[in-house]
């Protein structure tokens, strides 16, 4: 298949989510990329790289992780929003978004067991929380012990807590212009925790059958609606076959099918009786965590079997096949499915028009995803412009400043 063939896509096809319309449906996927300050503010860094993705698209921009309270799992200079300085910042960076006519997604999670053990103690914690008390890892547990940090079972009070605590964060979001709030339930963050067994051995109504597991996130969706939050703003990311932070994908001891086929069917019975989700994320096999392995090639049809409404569906899509043909073919499957793109969406601040045109995209820089400076961040030039300033090594090596 030719480039034209994904300008005659569905791709470029408008498409409503929840009570907006975006003009494609190309979406920016949520990236850690590190770059707000070390108290979690966001930064004119991180606004640069917003502003500069959503000029001339009218789509659907996710950010990257936010931590919606700090004490149940944090990483320093990732983006929090649990207080006002943090409040004031997104604002800054949704009205650049909404400015440049595009719409954004802010994504919502906690650590829970994969908290970082290092910046765990440098902040004054001395314990972590899971569903249950079992370690990510033999390595993660003798970590913890050397540094005295316990890992313990959340009570269900402390769960009553954190939904108090999500709530509180999502109202921030919405407060902030946000068009909607994404639950994280993946990649071995704490929802996805409670998710499989192996990491869920709990007794209680959180834990043990399927049901019982999916408990937290679909109390977690009511709690929302509870709070004057309407489901039109709210969406879930799920990675069922993901293995990162030690989850275990299709090793689990209940496949993914048959417990997302539960979840996924939780979500459909909400949509018919009129409470739809704005849209599911869903993260192909070909992606765990930030780890690719296009090798891992899976029926995913049961998705949309199941799961009737917007499907984002994310994960190697501009290089598992050179001529892009998964792509076009995902996206003309049906009329409700978008794709997500991270890593070249970096690099490539101006995809859509490149996709659209036919122009040569530029591969991302890996090494610098994690490092907090504008290198390999705000360094990307728009295809067909030569901006000096982004080749200047000064430039390269600024540090964002906290917007708020």
């Amino acid at each position: 298949m030719s480039f034209s063939s994904i300008a005659d896509s569905n791709l470029f096809k408008p498409i409503k989510i929840g009570n907006v319309e975006l003009k494609n449906r190309l979406v920016l996927s949520p990236t850690t990329r590190l770059r707000a300050n070390p108290e979690m503010i966001p930064t004119d860094i991180m606004k640069q790289f917003y502003s500069d993705r959503s000029k001339n698209n009218g789509g659907l921009l996710i950010t990257e992780t936010i931590i919606f309270d700090k004490q149940y799992g944090f990483y320093p200079n990732r983006p929090g929003l649990y207080n006002d300085r943090q409040f004031k910042a997104w604002n800054q960076i949704i009205d650049e978004i909404h400015k440049n006519d595009s719409f954004v997604s802010l994504q919502l999670t906690v650590f829970g067991r994969g908290a970082i053990i290092p910046f765990t103690k440098a902040a004054g914690f001395d314990t972590i929380y899971g569903p249950s008390a079992i370690p990510m890892s033999e390595e993660a547990d003798k970590e913890a012990k050397e540094a005295g940090i316990t890992l313990k079972a959340l009570s269900i009070e402390q769960i009553e807590d954190l939904k108090k605590s999500f709530v509180k964060s999502a109202k921030y979001a919405i407060d902030a212009g946000a068009d909607f709030v994404e639950i994280h339930a993946a990649n071995g963050y704490l929802f996805h925790q409670f998710l499989e067994p192996e990491s869920n051995q709990r007794t209680d109504k959180y834990g043990g059958s399927i049901e019982n597991r999916a408990r937290i996130v679909l109390d977690l969706i009511d709690f929302v609606i509870e709070s004057g939050i309407p489901t039109t703003k709210l969406a879930v990311r799920i990675s069922p076959y993901s293995t990162f932070q030690n989850t275990k994908g299709v090793d689990s001891e209940v496949h993914p099918i048959a417990f997302y086929g539960y979840l996924l069917s939780e979500f459909e019975r909400l949509r018919k009786n009129g409470k739809s989700l704005a849209y599911v994320a869903f993260i192909e096999p070909t992606m765990s965590g930030n780890i690719e392995n296009v090798q891992n090639v899976y029926n995913t049809s049961w998705v949309n079997e199941i799961w009737k409404g917007p499907l984002i569906r994310g994960g190697s899509y501009l290089s598992n096949t050179p001529d892009h043909s998964s792509l076009i073919n995902t996206v003309n499957s049906d009329d409700r499915t978008l794709i997500g793109v991270a890593r070249y969406y970096t690099s490539n601040p101006d995809l859509p028009n490149r996709l659209l045109n036919g122009y040569p995209l530029t591969k991302y820089d890996r090494p610098s995803f994690y490092t907090n400076d504008n290198h390999g961040y705000n360094t990307w030039h728009i295809y067909g412009s030569r901006d000096s300033k982004l080749d200047d090594k000064e430039f390269a090596k600024i540090v964002g400043t906290p917007l708020a």
